[in-house]
Formats: C-alpha cells, sequence, structure tokens
C-alpha cells in the first residue's frame, strides 16, 4: 500500500465525498457560467474528476495504480507542513502553497490529490477556452470532442491520481496558453505574466522557455520600434542561456558538459533511462539529437532504447494515443499552418527543448503532458466533426469568444 493511504479511517471516505460534492459543483458552474464551454462538454470534464476520483478511492483498497517515488516527497509535505530536507530548492514555491492548500485538504495527501484532480479540470477548462479564441470554427462539437479526448487521454490516469506537482505544472501551462493566445489576438498580456511567473516558480527550469517565448511574442505582435524589439529579444534570450548556464548545467556551456550532465542523470534513470552519449562537438550534438528528440516525443517506443514498449502499458497506450492525434492533426495540417503558425512553431520549440534534455522514459511521458493537450485542440474539431455532427437548425448553447 502507499504511504499516504496507510492512515485511512473509514470516516474519511465520508469527508471525501464532501470533497467531492464540493469540487463537482464548483467544476460544473465554472465550466458553464465562466468559462462559457458547451453543457455537454462540461458534464464530461466534470465526468474526468469523477472517474480519477474513484480511481483514487479504489486504489487505496485495491493498489492497483503505479507507484511513483516522488509522491513521498509531496505527501510529506502535505501532512507535515513541513520542507524536505533532501529536496533541491525547485520545489520551494510550491511548499509555500502548499501550507495554504495544506489547511484546505486538513493536511490529507489524499485530498491534495483531489484537489489537484480538480485544479487539472480547472485547466482543461482554460485550455479549451483560451482554444476558442484561436479557432473561431471551434463549436460545440468541438469543445465536446476535445472534453472527451482528455478523458480518454492515457497518461493523466496516472499523474493526476498521485500526490505531484503536475497538476499545478498543467495549470500554469493554461494560464500561459491562454495569454499565448490572448496576446497574439487580442494583445492582452496579464495571464501571459501570471502563468509565465507560475510555471517558473513551480519549475525553474522553464525560465529556458518562457523567456525567448517572451521575447518571440513581443517581436511578432508589440507595436513598438525594431530596435526596441531587438533589446527585448535579446535580453530574453540571454536570461534563457543565463538559467541554461546556471541552473540547468551549472557549467561552462560546451558539449562535453552537456553529454556529461546527461550521462550523469542516467545513473539514476536505471533501465528507463536513454540516450547514453559522447559529445565533444556540436557536429556530434547534432548527430544525436533527432533521436533522442524523437524518443522523447513517442517514449516509450524502442528509437534510442532497446526494452519491450509494452512493459510500460500507460506510457506505451499514451504514445498510440499520441499516433492517432498526429494522424488527425495531418489530415489538416495545412490548414493548421495557416491559421496556427504561431502555437506550431511554439510547439516545435517545446519538443526540440524538452526532447534535448530528457532522459527518461516514464519523465518523457510526464513532461510532454503539456503537448499532449494542444495536440488534443488542435484534433478536436476535426474528431467532433465525425462524431458529432451538428444539426442544421441548432444553434451553440454559447456564443463564440470575440476577438
Amino acid at each position: 500500500m502507499k504511504t499516504y493511504f496507510e492512515n485511512i479511517e473509514w470516516y474519511d471516505y465520508l469527508i471525501f465525498l464532501f470533497y467531492n460534492g464540493v469540487f463537482t459543483y464548483l467544476l460544473y458552474r465554472m465550466g458553464d457560467v465562466f468559462f462559457n464551454i458547451n453543457k455537454k462538454a462540461t458534464l464530461v470534464l466534470v465526468a474526468i474528476f469523477q472517474f480519477y476520483f474513484f480511481l483514487v478511492i479504489g486504489d487505496s483498497f485495491f493498489n492497483y495504480l503505479p507507484y511513483l517515488p516522488d509522491t513521498d516527497l509531496y505527501a510529506f509535505m502535505i501532512g507535515s507542513g513541513q520542507y524536505p530536507e533532501t529536496s533541491s530548492e525547485n520545489i520551494l514555491a510550491l511548499y509555500y502553497m502548499t501550507l495554504f492548500i495544506g489547511l484546505i485538504c486538513l493536511n490529507s495527501p489524499v485530498i491534495y490529490v483531489f484537489f489537484c484532480i480538480f485544479l487539472y479540470v480547472v485547466a482543461l477548462m482554460l485550455f479549451i477556452r483560451a482554444w476558442k479564441v484561436a479557432n473561431p470554427l471551434f463549436n460545440a462539437s468541438g469543445e465536446r470532442a476535445a472534453a472527451w479526448l482528455m478523458l480518454l487521454w492515457p497518461a493523466s490516469t496516472v499523474y493526476m491520481t498521485a500526490p505531484l506537482r503536475e497538476a499545478f505544472i498543467i495549470f500554469g501551462f493554461a494560464l500561459f496558453f491562454n495569454g499565448f493566445i490572448n496576446f497574439i489576438y487580442k494583445q492582452e498580456w496579464k495571464s501571459l505574466i501570471i502563468g509565465s511567473i507560475l510555471i517558473c516558480a513551480i519549475r525553474l527550469q522553464l525560465i529556458v522557455m518562457v523567456f525567448p517565448v517572451l521575447g518571440a511574442l513581443a517581436v511578432y505582435k508589440l507595436r513598438v520600434s525594431n530596435l526596441f524589439k531587438g533589446a527585448i529579444l535579446v535580453t530574453t534570450i540571454f536570461i534563457a542561456i543565463l538559467a541554461l548556464r546556471y541552473v540547468l548545467v551549472e557549467q561552462p556551456l560546451s558539449p562535453s558538459t552537456m553529454a556529461e550532465l546527461r550521462n550523469r542523470n542516467l545513473l539514476s534513470a536505471g533501465p528507463l533511462g536513454y540516450g547514453n552519449v559522447t559529445w565533444t562537438t556540436y557536429m556530434d550534438m547534432a548527430r544525436d539529437y533527432p533521436f533522442i528528440i524523437l524518443q522523447f516525443l513517442f517514449s516509450p517506443m524502442p528509437i534510442f532504447v532497446q526494452t519491450n514498449p509494452t512493459d510500460l502499458l500507460v506510457p506505451f497506450l499514451d504514445c498510440l494515443f499520441l499516433i492517432f492525434l498526429l494522424i488527425i492533426i495531418f489530415t489538416k495540417l495545412k490548414s493548421h499552418i495557416r491559421k496556427h503558425l504561431p502555437l506550431l512553431l511554439f510547439m516545435v520549440f517545446y519538443i526540440i527543448l524538452f526532447g534535448g534534455y530528457e532522459y527518461h522514459l516514464g519523465g518523457a511521458v510526464r513532461h510532454r503532458m503539456p503537448l499532449m493537450i494542444m495536440f488534443i485542440l488542435l484534433a478536436a474539431q476535426t474528431v467532433g466533426n465525425i462524431l458529432f455532427k451538428q444539426k442544421p437548425n441548432e444553434e451553440p448553447e454559447h456564443p463564440a469568444v470575440d476577438h
């Protein structure tokens, strides 16, 4: 049995049901009223919460979900209100957040999991709302399809049903994505800044991703002089390089130090690690990077490893789900390039950045989760047009979001 289930009493299940009722009501009202999501899609999103809630309840009896070592750390923080001495400063911001969240959750790691599922579903609603701004053709059928695809997504059944920080990262990405879209289409920047601060606070390494994107958006959309745009872009890239040098690598940047960092991380990855490299030149890095990136994208398929992918059932199903989404997306690729080029460029940057750093088969599935949500959004309308054909006289429940 997982450690965070050990002290559950019979009456705790009554408290869990009370929290279920509160979170369910809040999710339905937020989806229907605040986010203006189609009612049927909102019900499916609420069903995601219910499905994960009862997965966790069942796991407390039958222990069928995989054990994730990181869960002990977060369960300790929530249960004790103390900062783990063995942890890095990378989770310091989350620790301070959990001091308040722990009060809401009665210092129960299990209720913390329910709160994380709640936060995750709110994040999905944020993604859908933002996509309605980016894609005027994203109608009720697309919303329903997106919600169903999110329900069927394999990886989230593992990483959203355990005490981890993934829900906070997804929520931060949702705010960042919402800000990214609103900045492009409305020149609104508040949620972009808030999302940037949140994801960098929760995972400090994301500075390497956030600042170049902010610089590129400034060049793309700000109505200022080219000199000022250039200064912004150079500054943001410089900050990202500093973060890479002093936060990620912690050594002078060179192919050999990058190889040393990667190979050192592999020592703790065990049999699920991949990508042991020997780099002395940048040509060596260029030779291996395509395979490392493909391994990240299609983990646990045998690209840079020799493992049997079916041995990792959930990652394997997640990869099949990804391939299905990519097939759907490629049927409309020209349309996506024409209408959503900035988003596609951001996704390519995400794949290159995260793929180049990743070294763990399970970690790849975990760290590509924000990317998977964007793939779901790109595929949703095509799936919706096939599965949920709108009747000729049927009007959408909520008007499209104005640009």
